[in-house]
């Protein structure tokens, strides 16, 4: 029988182009009792030899061939049987010595030659040298070695990579030690998209050091920068992303991450979660979007410092009470569910910015909604609200309000709503504008009532002097009044879908620009006489130069005076109707100011806010140091290469900008606002950091400094605990962090993890 072991080629020899031998090789039999009794040492040096018949001739190329296949000679019964049992026999490369062979070979553990015999001759055979044991080769590996090809000398692969050979297709095998390596050393791991049906254990247990690490470990520690792991740099597991896989379950023991502060666990099939999940104190934002949900569990409540909750693409039908105690929440995702109402624990979230309940079947709003105060963007499209309550109106930071394809029949009442700027009801059932609820969206620049059913606008829509886009599509409107091109800033206007009598087809077709010509070419009567042009001249070319001005009631419902028009130069009477309204926040911005109107000094007593920024300031005058009540600062865009120290008296002040001027050096006057927390000073020349200064502010809490000059960062900025954002890309000082981090580390073990989290 021929040996079904596969065939290797002899170190330095051609198998294909060697003829055929013409003549065996004699081998002599040796009886068993000639054999020495010692066992066969694994040096052929050592071994001692049996007597020989006859010498070996001389071997010829066609003999070498058949020596080549003399370790594949018929094997007997017993070789056989020792293949069975699990015996190995080993490959072999020939020498010009001769040495000799036993049968046997299979059971004694190592492999003198590769020929079994019947009888347990011994055969003369050339000496053989022993080849190092392959390595077992892994099934999970298989596949990809079977992928990969050499074009080029470069390896390529065919078809798909094989993830399941590291991470496993259907079960957690472990995972690669490579992986595991960089997620104890970045506190990151990444484990998408990679087909798992369960979580690897080791993933819950990443830092725990087995048997077999910790041996390896030992005999390769190194203090002096090895490629071997640094297990003193490991850092805790902060962030664990599990998206896009076949995930049913998650372990209880995923509380043993008590550091993780990002899971993501989106699009998978869970249905369930263990409630250990409310035992990741330091968790900040987690993804459980396009899963299975039906309900959550009472832990996912207790996380104390959660921020960021997506819930969208389950099918979750309601919502615990208890979601108040999110109280640091800030992002809410419950679109594309079941819900059919809001718990009232909803009004606890006072640091709510933003919530998505769209594509729900929400009949109604709990009136603790109006408590959110922090909301900034509200969306409840596609649902069945047939009215919002009258408490939505207490949101004064809410900016954007969705309420597409719902049953609402007029608009909600938005009476203190101060900031809205979007307001989206297409899709309804809103037969009129009620002129009493215009009156209190004036900041509005995006009106959005397409697809109902309204018959004409009344007179008062010129109230909404800030409105940019009107969208009227699909409605039952005949006609427009003729003032309403009379609004300064509308720049869209559809109106497709509606029966328009009074206005001809082609003047419609030409566009926006063209209609509200044609309107104010209408306009007979006196301007002042229409809503919202009380107090403009009544000379319609005046109106048309100034109409960009607001009036003081307009200006009293904001408390914002804004003027950002590209003018060289601001009206007096811009100042004169802000004064009397009392403003809060001046807004010169996007302007070609070169130097601060004189007149806007009279604006001190009252102004919380000023920006002057993206002008063509060159010195801020001395008298801006007046403005006791100031907290926000921006004086970005500008030509400014220093301040005034007036400004030292702003003790109040909480954030200044001074991006993008021409500062060498951070203003002295800045190191005495004691009340300081946010300084932004990116893309400017500055050179170098005072520390001293900075010290100085001791509720600073971001520092951006970001594209500037510096060189060299002092390691007694690590000291600066109360900072919790650095950004210092951007800078040349990429050839001295290294002597920086080793010098700050001899000092303060924990000021290089403090440099470490907060240098962006």
């Amino acid at each position: 029988m021929v040996n079904d072991e596969p065939k290797t080629r002899p170190a330095g020899v051609t198998r294909s182009r060697l003829p055929a031998p013409a003549n065996r090789l004699p081998m002599a039999p040796v009886r068993k009792t000639d054999i020495p009794a010692e066992p066969i040492s694994h040096s052929p040096a050592s071994r001692k030899l049996a007597p020989l018949k006859a010498p070996p001739p001389t071997q010829t190329t066609g003999q070498m061939s058949d020596v080549q296949n003399c370790g594949r000679s018929v094997k007997g019964v017993e070789g056989r049987r020792g293949m069975r049992r699990g015996g190995r026999q080993s490959r072999c490369r020939t020498s010009a010595s001769p040495t000799i062979s036993r049968g046997d070979s299979a059971e004694s553990g190592v492999s003198m030659g590769t020929s079994d015999s019947l009888d347990g001759e011994v055969q003369i055979k050339p000496t053989t040298r022993l080849s190092p044991p392959r390595k077992p080769t892994s099934r999970a590996y298989s596949s990809i070695k079977a992928r990969i090809r050499v074009r080029g000398g470069r390896p390529m692969m065919r078809g798909f990579a094989n993830v399941g050979a590291v991470f496993g297709e259907s079960k957690g095998e472990p995972l690669h030690p490579q992986i595991i390596r960089m997620a104890r050393k970045s506190g990151q791991l990444n484990l998408s998209n990679k087909g798992l049906v369960e979580v690897p254990d080791k993933v819950y247990h990443i830092h725990e050091i087995e048997t077999d690490e910790a041996k390896k470990m030992t005999m390769t520690m190194s203090m002096d920068g090895s490629d071997e792991d640094r297990w003193w740099e490991q850092t805790d597991l902060t962030r664990l992303y599990l998206s896009s896989n076949q995930l049913i379950t998650i372990s209880p023991k995923i509380n043993n991450l008590l550091s993780l502060q990002v899971l993501d666990l989106s699009d998978n099939c869970l249905t369930t979660l263990p409630s250990t999940l409310g035992e990741l104190t330091s968790l900040q934002r987690l993804n459980l979007s396009h899963n299975k949900l039906e309900e959550l569990p009472a832990g996912l409540y207790l996380l104390p410092d959660l921020r960021s909750l997506q819930l969208d693409h389950n099918n979750l039908s309601t919502l615990s009470d208890d979601i108040g105690n999110l109280s640091v929440l800030e992002y809410l995702d419950v679109s594309h569910n079941s819900l059919t109402s809001f718990p009232y624990g909803i009004g606890y979230l006072q640091r709510l910015v933003k919530l998505n309940a769209s594509e729900n079947q929400i009949k109604e709003l709990p009136v603790e909604i109006g408590d959110c105060f922090g909301l900034g963007q509200l969306d409840l499209n596609h649902n069945q609200l047939t009215s919002v309550p009258n408490s939505i109106g207490n949101l004064r930071k809410l900016e954007q309000l969705y309420l597409r394809h719902n049953a609402i029949q007029i608009i909600p009442p938005l009476h203190n709503c101060a900031s809205l700027k979007e307001l989206y009801l297409g899709n309804n059932f809103i037969k009129e504008l009620e002129s009493e609820q215009l009156v209190y969206l004036k900041t509005l620049s995006v009106l959005d009532l397409r697809d109902n059913q309204l018959d004409s606008l009344p007179d008062e829509i010129t109230l909404l002097q800030a409105l940019e886009r009107l969208d009227i599509t699909n409605n039952n409107i005949s006609t427009l009044p003729h003032h309403l091109g009379l609004l300064p800033h509308l720049k869209s206007l559809p109106l497709e879908g509606n029966p328009m009598r009074l206005i001809r087809r082609d003047i419609i077709q030409r566009g926006t620009v063209q209609l509200l010509k044609y309107l104010r070419s209408r306009v007979t009567a006196s301007l002042n006489t229409f809503p919202g042009f009380e107090n403009t001249p009544a000379d319609s070319n005046l109106l048309l130069d100034n109409r960009s001005i607001p009036d003081k009631y307009q200006m009293r419902n904001t408390q914002t005076m804004a003027y950002n028009e590209k003018a060289a130069e601001i009206p007096d009477q811009l100042f004169e109707n802000a004064l009397e309204a009392k403003v809060r926040t001046v807004d010169l911005s996007k302007n070609q100011l070169k130097e601060v109107p004189e007149k806007m000094e009279m604006l001190s007593q009252y102004s919380s806010e000023v920006m002057l920024g993206m002008n063509k300031l060159v010195m801020l005058p001395p008298w801006i140091g007046k403005f006791h009540r100031l907290q926000f600062l921006d004086l970005q865009g500008n030509l400014l290469s220093d301040l005034p120290t007036d400004l030292a008296s702003l003790l109040y002040l909480r954030e200044v900008n001074i991006s993008s001027n021409r500062f060498e050096q951070v203003p002295a006057c800045l190191y005495e606002m004691s009340q300081l927390e946010i300084l932004c000073a990116a893309d400017n020349q500055v050179k170098m950091l005072y520390v001293e200064g900075l010290s100085k502010l001791e509720r600073l809490a971001t520092l951006d400094l970001h594209n500037n000059n510096i060189d060299f960062v002092p390691p007694l900025l690590g000291n600066m605990t109360q900072l919790r954002s650095l950004q210092l890309h951007g800078n040349p000082f990429r050839n001295n962090m290294r002597v920086t981090g080793r010098k700050i580390f001899k000092e303060n073990n924990t000021v290089i993890e403090r440099m470490e989290n907060t240098v962006g």
